[in-house]
């Protein structure tokens, strides 16, 4: 009774750590990339850091799929007691400008996306895409 009084209520949620998705490369001539190294990156609030990066390389014709991930956690309702999630892209090709995404929210990220990747210079997708957290 005594956590019910304090506001320390705990439930069970099967929470979404990733969410079913694709995305299609292609070049500016609208050619499939074949090969560029794709990451789906998961962070979460009430931090914003990064807690999970999944990749994959893209087929011949430039598209790359990810699998949901659910995984049943406890939460609760105090101040930083559930996890709000969301998602960012990564995807890197030598000889082009590495693309990377920087949603804040869930509502924002695109399970389906469509990149056009410019030549340029590549480099490695960020280590932590939201070190410092993520723009609001």
């Amino acid at each position: 009774m005594t956590l019910f009084l304090s506001g320390c209520v705990v439930y069970p949620i099967n929470k979404t750590l990733q969410p079913e998705a694709e995305i299609l490369v292609t070049d500016a001539e609208g050619k499939p990339v074949q090969d560029a190294w794709v990451s789906l990156i998961s962070s979460s609030y009430p931090y914003g850091l990064e807690q999970m990066r999944m990749g994959d390389k893209t087929n011949d014709s430039g598209e790359a799929s990810f699998a949901e991930i659910k995984e049943w956690r406890t939460e609760s309702l105090m101040i930083h007691g559930a996890s709000v999630f969301f998602w960012n892209w990564c995807v890197v090709k030598a000889d082009f400008e590495t693309h990377t995404t920087m949603w804040s929210s869930s509502d924002d990220f695109q399970a389906q996306y469509d990149v056009t990747l410019t030549l340029g210079e590549s480099t490695p997708c960020p280590e932590e895409l939201n070190k410092i957290g993520p723009r609001l």
